[in-house]
């Protein structure tokens, strides 16, 4: 991806943010919604945002790999922590409109939690496999 579509892609997610977060602000100011429905918004736009990047971060992995296999080692580490932090932040988004505010407060830095180890984890597999195929 060009730099000017990463600039631009940034820009649409933080304007959708920011707009959210306008429009709550204003209808909170208007007595429309309390301040536990704020937060709750808040964190689901933040949610679907951040799972919206996420998504997309496979897809915008670049560099020039020194081979084929590191090329596929990258892809597949990319593909999978992509989905294991998309997945974290849909559950984030979930908890965050569904469940009491005490369990979304700790259940969304739990998910999050679990798709970094997720990720950080496949991608330690991934590479000790590559290194013991390399050696042998």
């Amino acid at each position: 991806m060009s730099a000017r579509k990463e600039i631009l892609f940034g820009l649409k997610l933080a304007a959708a943010m920011i707009a959210g977060a306008l429009l709550l602000t204003v209808a909170h100011k208007q007595g429309w919604v309390g301040a536990e429905l704020v937060t709750r918004g808040n964190n689901i736009i933040i949610g679907l945002a951040l799972a919206v990047f996420c998504n997309a971060l496979p897809k915008r992995m670049q560099g020039s790999p020194r081979s084929v296999q590191h090329a596929t080692l990258a892809q597949a580490i990319g593909r999978v922590g992509g989905w294991a932090m998309t997945l974290a932040f849909l559950v984030w988004t979930a908890l965050w409109a569904f469940a009491p505010q005490e369990l979304a407060r700790t259940g969304s830095m739990v998910a999050v939690g679990a798709g970094v180890a997720v990720m950080l984890g496949y991608a330690a597999w991934k590479c000790v496999i590559h290194d013991a195929r390399r050696s042998s």
